[in-house]
């Protein structure tokens, strides 16, 4: 029987300290590299994502205010500040009479009010719910539409207009799918519409004035009967009935730790936009060169012929999702961003 000799495998060695010292300290330098990296994108995105939410913020808050700026001061019917100040006339026994002493100009503002002295500004108009008068032939007659009154409800505060006078009162008798406006509750002065005067200050004024009819309807002619019964005159223009109504802004703290831009509607506040730290509102009375702050306009009873207003407002970066880093620009500073903006009053340009 023939030995072979057991051969034996090549000794097996290891990494050696120094190698395996290497090796993780090139790992180390591979992930740092790539963590840096990650940081750096990171640190990227969440800026980006800040300066985004910041100019979101400023297209919808522009965008919304200068929409009321524009509309304020308008109805269907006539321009019923500046000029015409006869012509609009308020028959409620117990008018909110900063509210109407307000209306007609369509624009008011106050100075400083807000969160980090921000300034208001309430804008008024009666463009809401417009239906078109198809007959008031009589003082007391309710008001016929052209359309169902949907919507509306007795006790509410509306107004009826023509291109001679705009008459505001407490509607009555307002049925579901009807087609008639009464204005004859204790709410209103007298159960028949007056000429109006704007500096009548009583039921008892209002109901001295001669009674007014707005419309006798579409092709129809006048009578003598229909003169001698409307003593204060007849309508020559279409009349239509409006709900007036108010939109206020301001800057106020949002309960999150920062402040925003709200728009309050008949009691009911709205958040327009977050991260607004700053409102400044100046005002073109007529066709002045500059602009004047709220308490100047106030002060040269200006704000019926205010054209244009100036919006000026600051953004800053929300935290939200985002890191404290994300949302800090130089100096570790919080990002913000300052907007200008230019508005008209379009129904206030027959002042120029």
């Amino acid at each position: 029987m023939t030995h072979v000799p057991r051969q034996n495998p090549a000794a097996q060695r290891g990494f050696t300290m120094i190698e395996l010292m290497i090796a993780l300290l090139l790992g180390l330098l591979v992930v740092a590299a790539a963590s840096s990296l990650f940081l750096s994108n990171k640190r990227v995105y969440g800026a980006t994502e800040a300066v985004g939410r910041i100019q979101e913020n400023q297209r919808s808050a522009f965008e919304i205010l200068a929409r009321d700026i524009r509309e304020a001061g308008t109805n269907p019917c006539l321009r019923l500040g500046g000029v015409n100040t006869d012509t609009f006339g308020v028959q409620l026994a117990a008018p909110d009479l900063t509210f109407w002493s307000r209306f007609s100009d369509g624009v008011f503002g106050v100075d400083g009010t807000g969160a980090n002295g921000s300034d208001e500004v309430t804008l008024y108009m009666a463009n809401n719910g417009t239906n078109a008068v198809n007959e008031h032939k009589r003082p007391g007659n309710v008001i016929t539409v052209s359309t169902p009154t949907a919507g509306m409800v007795n006790g509410q505060q509306v107004m009826v207009c023509n291109n001679d006078y705009a008459i505001v009162f407490s509607t009555t008798g307002i049925t579901s799918g009807g087609t008639t406006i009464g204005h004859t509750g204790s709410a209103n002065c007298g159960t028949s519409f007056t000429r109006p005067k704007l500096g009548s200050a009583s039921c008892t004024a209002i109901n001295a004035n001669p009674g007014y009819c707005f419309w006798l309807g579409a092709g129809v002619a006048r009578t003598a009967a229909d003169v001698t019964a409307c003593p204060g005159g007849i309508g020559q223009s279409p009349a239509y009935v409006v709900v007036p109504g108010s939109a206020l802004w301001t800057v106020a703290a949002n309960g999150r730790g920062g402040n925003s831009l709200y728009r309050t509607v008949a009691g009911t506040r709205s958040e327009i936009a977050e991260g607004v730290n700053g409102l400044t509102l100046t005002y073109k009375i007529g066709n002045a060169v500059g602009y004047s702050d709220a308490a100047a306009v106030t002060a040269a009873g200006g704000w019926a012929t205010v054209s244009a207003v100036r919006v000026q407002m600051t953004f800053q970066a929300a935290q939200g999702a985002l890191t404290q880093g994300d949302v800090a620009g130089t100096d570790n500073a919080p990002l913000t961003r300052t907007l200008d903006d230019y508005v008209v009053l379009r129904n206030h340009q027959d002042i120029q």
